[in-house]
């Protein structure tokens, strides 16, 4: 018997699949790739309409407040159909920042209706490229300076900007058609972009100030950070369903390869691992949920990242060799998932990254 939450999780799951599979599935993104690399508005409000942007905003707040454990189901989906929308940005890191510093503002009902799109820019080119070290600074309703890496700025109707203040670190906003702005887009190796922004005396509207800015900043960063190991959950589970369906057809010595021992015990092998690594990312999701320590979230969305990217850099590689020669020719499917698991496994850091998070945070433990 299903509890009313697995039930509630099972109806929002077989929703958000029909929804990308009726919209035209990873065929869909592959035309998307083709034309300019960007997303398809309406489809933004079709997953709007459809509550997917308020999973995890509280329902005072206007969202359905269902937590991580529901937003880690929307971004497995989004991970199978390998769609460009910024599902994950969105709901982590722009809503993530939203709720917990300004949760009444008009942007959090724009956002979680569809009706608009805003990246979080809160990273820099430099040492350390942290929040810490930014040199983007915001004076007199202005921004001066850059940031870098800024996923889904392209297409964006603004910015959530992370910058020095007078009195501390600032989230502003600043609107794409700002004066002063400059938008350099950078194509990704799945055919998605990122964006380097650039300031010059840019009107941007103060929206927080003070310690809680970081804070928030690091808490939406671990939510995102758990919803990418979702997504990869959800990419890996597809890759390897198309590479079964192709082992069972392609012949070779008048037999299916997939008759095969060696190619049975590979894929079997593989199956493990998607296994244990959606296993593990969905625990992870759950205990989030229920936990407010913010270092040990951090923990947590480390274990889940780096799990769900050791397994989706297996498992795609591994699919291409499957396929055989043909495997690395751009008509077949899972090249495209291959290259979008390279990019979204270094976006928030890799799995070595992460796996040390995870023992220096065991080892301070111990020392305690």
């Amino acid at each position: 018997m299903l509890s009313s939450d697995q039930e509630d999780l099972r109806l929002l799951r077989e929703s958000a699949r029909t929804l990308f599979e009726r919209a035209g599935g990873s065929g869909r993104s592959r035309r998307l790739r083709d034309a300019d690399g960007g997303w398809d508005a309406d489809m933004i409000r079709e997953l709007a309409e459809a509550g997917v942007f308020g999973v995890t905003v509280p329902e005072e707040n206007g969202g359905l407040g269902m937590g991580l454990a529901a937003g880690g189901v929307i971004a497995e989906e989004v991970g199978r159909v390998i769609a460009p929308e910024p599902v994950v940005v969105t709901v982590g890191l722009s809503l993530g920042l939203l709720r917990r510093l300004c949760p009444d503002h008009a942007k959090m009902e724009q956002l979680t209706s569809g009706e608009i799109s805003l990246a979080v820019a809160w990273q820099e080119r430099g040492p350390g490229g942290a929040p810490a070290d930014a040199t983007c600074r915001y004076a007199d309703g202005k921004l001066t300076g850059g940031k870098a890496w800024v996923i889904g700025a392209a297409g964006s109707h603004g910015f959530l900007v992370v910058a020095k203040g007078d009195n501390g670190p600032v989230l502003v906003l600043a609107e794409a058609t700002a004066d002063g702005l400059a938008i350099d887009k950078r194509a990704q190796a799945d055919g998605s972009s990122m964006g380097e922004l650039s300031f010059s005396g840019t009107p941007a509207e103060q929206m927080a100030e003070g310690p809680t800015v970081q804070d928030a900043l690091a808490e939406a960063i671990s939510d995102a950070t758990a919803l990418a190991a979702a997504e990869l959950v959800g990419l890996s589970d597809r890759a390897f369903e198309i590479t079964l369906d192709y082992i069972k057809t392609r012949e070779q010595f008048d037999k299916p390869i997939g008759s095969f021992q060696v190619i049975q015990h590979r894929a079997v092998d593989l199956h493990v691992m998607r296994e244990v690594a959606q296993a593990g990312v969905r625990e992870v999701l759950t205990q989030m949920d229920c936990e407010t320590d913010p270092k040990i979230r951090a923990r947590l969305a480390s274990r889940a990242k780096a799990r769900a990217v050791t397994a989706a850099k297996k498992i795609t590689r591994d699919a291409i060799q499957l396929h055989g020669a043909v495997g690395y020719t751009d008509e077949f499917d899972i090249g495209l998932y291959l290259n979008r698991a390279l990019v979204l496994s270094a976006w928030l850091g890799d799995d070595a990254y992460h796996r040390r998070i995870w023992f220096d945070a065991r080892e301070e433990e111990g020392a305690a």
